[in-house]
């Protein structure tokens, strides 16, 4: 038997103790990682408990994306359902032919279109329509003249008759919403014309020109040509009608709105309304720091102390209103109308509901997390429903009235008075009200329903 290396044992131990080593070390890795699983899911735990131990906060952190995703998704229907959310126009016919109806009737039919000659039962007049454009019933009407017929049928070689058809809009209406409309008016006309007047122009020409033409040969030329002119292949250098777009009597509009007219009154209400959170967020700083607790020792009433809470806040909503029109006004050569006075009773009354709605959400909320989720819910869903992220003019009628008890729609309205329709004081003076109604309701409910610990 041959001897053995004397450092075999040694050998033999030492692959053992490391092959033991690396056991243990996994051994070892594997208690650390479940250890640390179990605290990752013991923290998370608490956490989850903790969350739901406030019932109100877990119900407005679902609630939230679900009103925004129902108010925008009823706001936005028309858009994208076939035969919903139409263009609805109003037609005056003051013509003493057939073409203006001939027209208002293939408008009718177009999927796009809803065309409205009558109201409440009675014909409508160009007043009528005026006045339904400036109460905010209705953004556009047509007015078509009393020479409608006798213009598109009149015989050629004497003196060209032209006309116009009147458009008046309101101008607070987005561009995107009137030029389709301009133009589809604008092609259909233009056909009317070519069919009216072809068949007299060629008959004009065969008189003068080939008198001896049998007449079958001239019903057969005139068919082909009167196809070629009403599809678009010849056309005039000077339409005999033209449209006119204007707005109703009392608006003062120099030029029609740009993208910041439009848009900067939407955006500066949504903007304003998040003093809301900073306002709900300081007074739950101070009730969980006992500071209103310490001053109701003091010689004062609940409202007078709340009253003294917010109005920092709304000497800071007045600054914000201040820098975003100045700004726009500056950098953007936006025009901030012709009523200075207007302009500023609306923002003192827009601050003032925001603020009170902030009064309000604190009285409501008992936890940070509740704050947030009802700020949130709140803003989001009446600035939907108040027109800042969609015109309201293209929502359906119902969700158009629901908008009304939202401040953002009266707001919203306000400005539009005074920066877009070139209203004065006078006539914002009502929606003024509205928003003092709002501020009175809301810091009147927040007072009542305030806990002062």
């Amino acid at each position: 038997m041959p001897a053995m290396c004397p450092s075999s044992p040694w050998k033999c131990w030492s692959r053992t103790w490391r092959a033991s080593s690396c056991t243990l070390r996994a051994s070892a890795c594997a208690i650390r990682r479940y250890v640390m699983l179990n605290q990752i899911l013991a923290l998370a735990w608490k956490d989850l408990k903790i969350f739901f131990k406030d019932p109100g906060a877990v119900a407005l952190i679902f609630l939230q994306p679900f009103m925004f995703i129902v108010v925008m998704s009823y706001a936005l229907s028309g858009l994208f359902e076939p035969g919903k959310g139409q263009i609805q126009l109003l037609a005056v016919n003051q013509d003493r032919g057939t073409q203006a109806a001939a027209i208002i009737r293939q408008l009718d039919e177009m999927d796009a279109f809803q065309v409205e000659t009558t109201w409440e039962g009675q014909p409508l007049t160009r007043e009528m329509a005026e006045n339904l454009i400036v109460k905010g019933k209705r953004n556009m009407a047509l007015v078509f003249p009393p020479d409608f017929s006798e213009v598109l049928e009149q015989a050629p070689g004497a003196t060209l008759r032209r006309t116009k058809v009147l458009v008046i809009v309101d101008p607070a209406t987005s561009s995107q919403f009137v030029e389709p409309v301009l133009g589809t008016l604008q092609g259909l006309i233009e056909r009317s014309i070519y069919t009216a007047m072809a068949p007299k122009g060629l008959d004009y020409l065969f008189e003068k020109l080939a008198p001896q033409t049998p007449v079958e040969q001239r019903e057969a030329f005139k068919t082909q040509a009167q196809e070629a002119i009403s599809g678009g292949l010849l056309g005039g250098k000077e339409p005999v009608v033209t449209l006119e777009r204007t707005v109703p009597p009392g608006m003062r509009v120099e030029k029609y709105p740009n993208s910041f007219q439009q848009n900067v009154p939407g955006y500066t209400i949504y903007g304003i309304f998040w003093i809301v959170s900073l306002l709900a967020g300081s007074v739950l700083q101070e009730k969980r720091e006992g500071t209103f607790r310490r001053l109701l020792v003091a010689p004062m009433s609940r409202g007078v102390m709340l009253a003294g809470k917010l109005l920092p806040y709304y000497i800071i909503n007045l600054i914000q209103l201040a820098i975003m029109l100045g700004a726009s006004s500056l950098l953007f050569r936006m025009s901030l109308g012709h009523s200075l006075a207007g302009l500023v009773a609306v923002s003192l009354a827009a601050a003032a509901a925001a603020t009170g709605l902030g009064v309000l959400v604190a009285a409501l909320a008992r936890t940070e997390a509740q704050v947030g989720g009802l700020t949130v819910l709140l803003l989001l869903t009446m600035s939907a429903l108040g027109g800042c992220f969609v015109p309201r003019f293209i929502m359906p009628n119902w969700l158009r009235t629901i908008g009304l008890i939202t401040p953002h729609a009266w707001a919203l309205e306000a400005y539009q008075d005074l920066l877009v329709r070139g209203y004065g004081l006078w006539e914002v003076l009502p929606k003024v009200g509205a928003l003092t109604a709002f501020a009175t309701a809301f810091f009147s409910i927040g007072v009542w329903r305030f806990r002062f610990e």
